[in-house]
């Protein structure tokens, strides 16, 4: 074997024992009885981007590299196996190594890995969090020459690497990692992985409860039944009391309203009852102020017609100073052109 390979490949090895070895040393074993949290069989892409350092062998000294690192890239897809393992493919594109006379020699790798997975996070659900892993696997070496003899072409080789990577719960993550392929090239990179896959649902168990217990049959007591007072049902504004336009006389509806109010109060002789009368804002204040007093004036005195006491009755008026609704609708003056009544 090449010395020159075997002090390339101790690095990358000693790394991935050191990062298997420690990442599961300084973690418990996860619990995985939450199906819903732990790592499911995902597929996942990744592409990756960094430096390659080459040492081809040309088989004579007549040929000096000078041009050994490059930048490279790599595709990769795999899968999820388990907690502690994934399988993938890669290809990888790891530039050319050049020679004094110009030559050059071009290096693409494929090939399939196994990843064994390390460190507290490996059993979450897309691998959230922080992991370690180290890779296993074999490649096919494909170079192409020019300007330079070259012993090696399209051969197959062992290849060996570790790493860091980092996933989001979104499923998508950062990968840091080295790779050394054959006695011919070594690779790092940073990249970036995707996870593909749905959380699945949740299963509750769903427990009936017992049936409860049939309630105790309630004893009702009689209940009492208190007639209404009509005595204090006086105040308020009379709904139906409306007047002929423009003057104080009651409309026959207005008077048949009041005689049941007449009615009414000739059973509650201790009930004092103040008339409050009201207009819209059509026309001046004083003109307004003066009709509403006369149509208090007619509402008591009709009242009084019916035998309601006049010491009973106090009659007020208000113009169009207390609108309860705006002057700018037929509806609203409607409204404010009112009778009131409230009790004493």
């Amino acid at each position: 074997m090449n010395p020159i390979y075997k002090r390339a490949c101790a690095g990358p090895l000693l790394l991935s024992a050191l990062i298997f070895t420690g990442c599961a040393s300084f973690s418990n074993q996860p619990s995985l009885n939450a199906e819903t949290d732990r790592v499911q069989d995902h597929l996942y892409a990744g592409i990756g981007f960094g430096s390659s350092w080459k040492n081809p062998d040309v088989g004579t000294t007549d040929f000096d590299v000078n041009d050994r690192v490059n930048g490279s890239g790599q595709l990769t897809v795999g899968m999820d196996l388990s907690r502690q393992a994934a399988i993938e493919l890669h290809t990888a594109d790891l530039g050319s190594a050049g020679f004094e006379n110009g030559g050059r020699i071009d290096y693409n790798v494929h090939g399939g890995s196994v990843l064994l997975y390390a460190g507290k996070n490996r059993h979450n659900f897309k691998r959230r969090g922080f992991s370690g892993f180290a890779r296993a696997g074999v490649g096919y070496l494909q170079n192409s020459t020019q300007g330079v003899p070259f012993r090696r072409v399209n051969e197959a080789h062992v290849l060996v690497g570790a790493g860091l990577e980092y996933m989001f719960s979104s499923g998508l993550g950062l990968r840091l990692e080295g790779i050394s392929f054959e006695e011919d090239a070594r690779y790092g990179q940073l990249g970036v992985v995707y996870r593909t896959g749905r959380r699945p649902e949740r299963r509750i168990q769903q427990v009936e409860a017992p049936a409860p217990a049939p309630a105790p049959t309630p004893v009702v007591a009689a209940a009492i039944v208190e007639e209404p007072d009509l005595c204090t049902g006086f105040s308020g504004s009379l709904e139906g009391v409306n007047f002929h336009n423009d003057s104080a006389d009651l409309t026959p509806e207005a008077i048949n309203i009041l005689d049941n109010v007449a009615t009414n109060l000739a059973d509650c002789p201790a009930i004092g009852i103040t008339v409050s009368a009201h207009t819209d804002s059509n026309g001046s204040d004083e003109y307004n102020q003066a009709l509403s007093e006369r149509r208090a004036h007619a509402v008591s005195q009709h009242l009084e017609s019916y035998g309601i006491n006049r010491e009973r009755l106090r009659a007020t008026a208000f113009g169009e100073s207390q609108p309860i609704d705006t002057n700018d609708t037929s509806f609203g003056r409607s409204r404010n052109r009112r009778v009131e009544l409230l009790t004493q």
